[in-house]
């Protein structure tokens, strides 16, 4: 036989109370004692009892639940910016519901569609590298719902974003590699569908011409953000009639394809070719050879974007769109070697005692 389900009246009727005073209790008006509210709290978690979401959601008009849609989160960067959009979320008192494209447009259409019919108040977006289906963006704004972008943004549509300068951050890696002594720099490009690609691919460019370094069309080559980009990109390089010294990766998988195709070919390649890659993934100082990457604040990404997007739906009166654009940090072997090097003292340190 199926278990009745706990209701406030249950709760209010064993402690005594009003369901209004238990409603309150639960979700911690100040009107109710610190005292009351943890005894409800606790009667409540003692007798069962969960909130009916659906109910609060058509009394309330609020479904205290944010719609998350990234392009793909195997890697440390858009792990930890969605860490970092439920840790906030969590604080400010609301769920967050995730989906994941995969890299596919009319993945994100159908899953801003069903995000949008289950009502949640809001929606953080990261798009997929291809090019957007921008009708279901006009549909988010016809029906009132507020919109932020992240890390990825789709410029004119009217909506806040929280991205990096990614042009900035571009222009600092290649500027720093033409200082070293190189010259001979590729950059294995995304779409230029997608914002970050077109950001970076100038930042590579205008570095390479206020040094005085000709532009190769053959050395930039234009694919995605996925491993595989970087690995078939590198077989393409192979093909021409000389090696380039640097290759500048437009994300860290794109820099790990070209690496396993790197080793496939000729192991010695990675010590005979500097990457670079924007972003990182978590483990690079361990990485035998010297690497370099531009670091973006993923954290800070994520705690921004549900700050921009919980104001948009709080406020009474509408706030405007904004644009957050945070800096990014170049870190270079030197770092690397430094942070290596701290991490190893305080362990051997911790060992000792």
């Amino acid at each position: 036989m199926a278990k009745k389900r706990v209701r406030l009246a249950d709760i209010a009727e064993r402690l005594n109370l009003s369901k209004v005073s238990v409603s309150k209790a639960l979700r911690d008006h100040p009107d109710i004692s610190k005292e009351t509210r943890e005894l409800v709290k606790k009667t409540a978690a003692e007798m069962g009892y969960l909130p009916n979401l659906l109910a609060r959601s058509l009394s309330s008009r609020r479904s205290y639940t944010l719609g998350v849609v990234v392009p793909k989160i195997a890697h440390a960067f858009m792990a930890t910016v969605v860490d970092a959009i439920q840790e906030t979320a969590t604080q400010r008192g609301y769920g967050i519901v995730l989906a994941v494209s995969q890299e596919r447009a009319d993945l994100e259409r159908q899953h801003i569609e069903r995000l949008l019919a289950m009502r949640v108040d809001g929606l953080l977006v990261s798009v997929s590298q291809q090019e957007p289906h921008l009708e279901v963006y006009e549909r988010v704004r016809q029906m009132g719902v507020p919109l932020v972008f992240f890390d990825r943004a789709i410029e004119g549509l009217g909506f806040s974003s929280v991205i990096v300068d990614d042009r900035e951050g571009a222009y600092r890696a290649i500027e720093y590699v033409i200082r070293k002594g190189y010259r001979k720099i590729a950059h294995v490009a995304g779409t230029s569908e997608v914002l970050i690609g077109r950001e970076r691919r100038a930042g590579y460019e205008a570095a390479l011409r206020d040094a005085g370094i000709p532009i190769r069309p053959e050395w930039i080559i234009e694919g995605g953000f996925d491993e595989w980009h970087g690995y078939y990109a590198f077989k393409r390089l192979l093909q021409g009639k000389e090696l380039p010294e640097v290759i500048f990766a437009v994300t860290f998988p794109v820099e790990l394809g070209i690496r396993a195709a790197m080793r496939e070919t000729d192991p010695s390649l990675l010590e005979r070719i500097q990457l670079i890659s924007f972003s990182e993934g978590g483990l690079n100082e361990f990485y035998v050879y010297p690497h370099i990457c531009v670091r973006q604040p993923a954290r800070e990404i994520g705690r921004r974007a549900v700050e921009m997007l919980i104001e948009e739906i709080e406020s009474e009166d509408g706030i405007q769109p904004r644009q957050v654009v945070l800096k990014t940090e170049l870190i270079t072997p030197e770092d690397y070697l430094r942070r290596f090097a701290v991490r190893m003292a305080t362990e051997r340190s911790l060992a000792a005692d």
